[in-house]
């Protein structure tokens, strides 16, 4: 009966949980966070938003319940952590992209998802572009890119090449292209390109003119799985995306073996899928959503490893970061 008892509570645990991520949401698409850099009176965010003081009220204490931001006697302010995560005031603001992912993986109307099968378009197609809005995607996460994954990027290429310097570097499906930015601007005598498709490109091409790096990095228009990708390349980047090339998989892994110079490295992030499909659970939920719209892209960590050793690629090290795998091979 204990045992029961502890099942019970998992499940109205679950309930709960879900009642603070619809108020954690709806903060954010209220922009709560932004007034609460410093203290202040629940009347002056009333004036500055203008929300309705009562219900306002309300849902301030709701979040200071949940210990997402504080309630000092009659005013209210962000924790460290939302100040610096949450208000669009710092440059670090993720707001936008928790926002996106969640409508993104959204599970709403899982019901008839179940019931009625698969959009048969996007199951014939089984391309991500029509499911996905990657050119938003690329845009919203900018900053987490570099909250998560440039400084390990930098510091392993760093070890790497303690010695000689890499020239060419290629930052494949490279969304805002900050990955291969920043790998360029660490190494300052290479040269960069960002692959990416038309509509995204133009992100990239931002972010490489804000950082002043249009006379070495070029962005390459096209279809990755497709096109041509150049050659030459020291290092490649390719950050979760060789599952959109699970229908031509031992083709597109020659073809990074090819594009890089004799012992060129490839930077290799993963979402560490089993064989099972059972772990991680997180990522196994995010994806469900465009799997039950008809996708089915995902692969397993073991079959990419075996995809690259088998066409040449011996595995350097290996590294998790969350629930993604990264994995450096060398040719």
């Amino acid at each position: 009966m204990n045992n029961n008892k502890l099942a019970i509570n998992t499940y109205y645990t679950m309930v709960n949980n879900y009642r603070e991520t619809q108020l954690f949401f709806a903060a954010l698409k209220l922009d709560i966070f932004s007034y609460l850099d410093d203290e202040i009176l629940i009347e002056e965010i009333a004036n500055q938003s203008k929300y309705d003081i009562r219900n306002l009220k309300l849902t301030l204490n709701a979040l200071a319940s949940i210990k997402l931001i504080e309630k000092h006697q009659n005013k209210y302010v962000n924790t460290e952590e939302g100040k610096i995560y949450l208000s669009k005031l710092s440059k670090y603001y993720i707001g936008d992209a928790i926002l996106f992912r969640n409508e993104m993986m959204s599970l709403d109307n899982i019901e008839n998802r179940v019931r009625y099968g698969p959009d048969k378009a996007i199951a014939q197609h089984n391309q991500g572009q029509k499911v996905y809005d990657f050119t938003k995607l690329a845009k919203v996460c900018i900053p987490e890119i570099y909250l998560w994954r440039i400084e390990p990027l930098i510091n392993l290429m760093n070890k790497i090449y303690q010695d000689t310097k890499p020239s060419k570097i290629l930052d494949l499906g490279g969304g805002s292209g900050a990955m291969g930015i920043e790998l360029c601007k660490a190494f300052p005598s290479s040269k960069g390109v960002i692959f990416e498709e038309p509509n995204v490109s133009l992100v990239a091409e931002d972010l490489v003119s804000k950082n002043n790096l249009s006379s070495r990095i070029t962005v390459q228009k096209g279809d990755f799985i497709k096109d041509d990708i150049g050659n030459g390349y020291d290092i490649i980047i390719a950050s979760g995306i060789i599952d959109f090339a699970k229908d031509h998989l031992q083709d597109f892994v020659k073809k990074l073996y090819d594009a890089l110079n004799k012992n060129g490295i490839i930077y290799l992030i993963t979402h560490g899928f089993s064989e099972d499909y059972l772990e991680p659970s997180e990522t196994i939920l995010g994806w469900l959503s465009s799997h039950l719209d008809g996708l089915d892209l995902l692969l397993p960590d073991k079959v990419i490893q075996d995809a690259m050793t088998s066409n040449g690629f011996k595995l350097y090290s290996q590294d998790k970061s969350g629930n993604h795998s990264i994995k450096v091979y060398q040719k």
